[in-house]
C-alpha cells in the first residue's frame, strides 16, 4: 500500500474511450449468456466480433429510431459517433440488465476514425 501523498506516474496515461475489442471482452465477462457480439462503425461495417451478426444488427438498428433496440435475443445500442454494439443472447439472459450494460458501453465506445483495432 502506498503512503498518502505519494505521487503516481504513468507514462501511457489513461485512455479516454472504450475500443471495440475491449468492449467485446468486457461483455463476455459481464454475462455468460452473450452468445455472439459485434461492434459496428458508423457505416455499419464490423470492427470487432462476429461479422455474421453485423447484417442482423444493421437491420435492427435501421428499423428503430431509438438509441437502443431489441428483437428477440438480439439487442443493440448506438454509440454517440454513429457506430453500434450488438449482442445475441442466450435463453437465460437478463434482457434489461444487458440493455443497461450495452447502453453504458455504447456511450463510452468510439467506433470512428480514431479507433485502432
Amino acid at each position: 500500500m502506498r503512503e498518502s501523498g505519494t505521487r503516481v506516474f504513468s507514462p501511457a496515461g489513461m485512455t479516454a474511450s472504450l475500443t471495440p475489442a475491449l468492449a467485446l471482452a468486457y461483455l463476455q465477462e459481464l454475462s455468460l449468456d452473450v452468445r455472439a457480439a459485434v461492434v459496428l462503425d458508423p457505416a455499419g461495417r464490423p470492427l470487432a466480433g462476429d461479422a455474421d451478426l453485423a447484417f442482423r444488427a444493421r437491420e435492427l438498428l435501421e428499423s428503430s429510431e431509438a438509441s437502443s433496440a431489441s428483437a428477440g435475443s438480439l439487442i443493440a445500442a448506438r454509440a454517440p459517433d454513429g457506430g453500434a454494439i450488438a449482442v445475441l443472447t442466450g435463453p437465460r439472459a437478463l434482457k434489461s440488465l444487458i440493455e443497461h450494460d450495452l447502453a453504458k458501453m455504447a456511450n463510452a465506445l468510439v467506433t470512428g476514425p480514431e479507433t485502432s483495432v
